[in-house]
This record gives structure tokens, sequence and C-alpha cells, in this order.
């Protein structure tokens, strides 16, 4: 995967969060997972297709899904109810259509899917075949993970 791909995901991941849901998160070190993707208790998955494919896995914790979710709804949620779920779900297509336009902007004509959100404490993600490079990130409200996979066509 080149590393200019990798770019327009932290630098969305960061803006998204910062505007949407008031909250300002750091970047810690990088890292390449290969088939077997270990999560927190939610994660948003959007795929992209086209001339770079692949999927975006973005995973938090419970305590700060519902910190974004209280931000973006501005209402108080305290549980992974389905205002949650959406505003994850939300959350993940944001950032991933941000960092689909500067794609765009390379020259690489790319379409996104609709978020996927998969449930469950320390679920797994199975990918076979594209290694993804784990950006995780740390907040004031606990840590979060973004999981970028993805190839040229």
């Amino acid at each position: 995967m080149k590393v200019e791909y990798i770019n327009p995901f932290i630098e969305s991941t960061l803006k998204s969060l910062e505007m949407m849901a008031q909250i300002t998160a750091t970047r810690d070190n990088l890292s390449l997972k290969q088939d077997l993707i270990t999560t927190y208790d939610i994660s948003s998955i959007v795929s992209l297709t086209g001339e770079v494919e692949g999927s975006i896995i973005v995973s938090m914790p419970k305590e700060l899904a519902c910190k974004v979710a209280s931000n973006l709804l501005m209402e108080e949620c305290t549980e992974v109810d389905q205002n949650v779920q959406d505003a994850i779900g939300e959350m993940g297509n944001i950032i991933v259509g941000d960092a689909r336009r500067a794609l765009v902007a390379m020259g690489k004509n790319v379409t996104i899917s609709l978020p996927n959100i998969i449930l469950g404490k320390g679920h797994a993600i199975a990918r076979k075949g594209i290694p993804c490079i784990a950006i995780p990130f740390n907040t004031d409200f606990g840590p979060f993970e973004v999981n970028v996979g993805l190839k040229e066509t």
C-alpha cells in the first residue's frame, strides 16, 4: 500500500472528529496488521472500490462511541443503541468520504460504500489478502483506531 494513501485518512480523522464531534485526537505510531484485525466495542466499516479498493475500519470503545454520538446528536447517550450505531456509522462515512476527495485529487477514481456497523467487545474482523495499516489515536475520552487496507487495482 502506498504511504500517500494513508495520510488522507489521518488528516480526515483528526479534522472530522474535531469538527463534527468537538473531540480532539492525537495520533500514535502506525503498525502493520495482517489477516485479523482485533477491535474495540463498535466498528464502522466503509469499503472503497475503483482504482484503489479495500476497506477502512473505524473502531472505538463504547465510552468514546457514546461521547461521539452525544456530541453529534446533542443529546446524552450512555448505551450503544441505534442512535450511537448510526452516529458511528456516519463518522466512518465522513472520515472516508473526506479522504476519498484526497484520493480523487491524486487522480484515483474511487467510490465508497455505505457504512456497516459491527458490535461486540473485542470483536475481530478478518481481512484476507490485503494488509492493513493500523492508525491508533487517543482522546480525552479513550483510544480508538482506524485501520486502512487498500490496494491498487
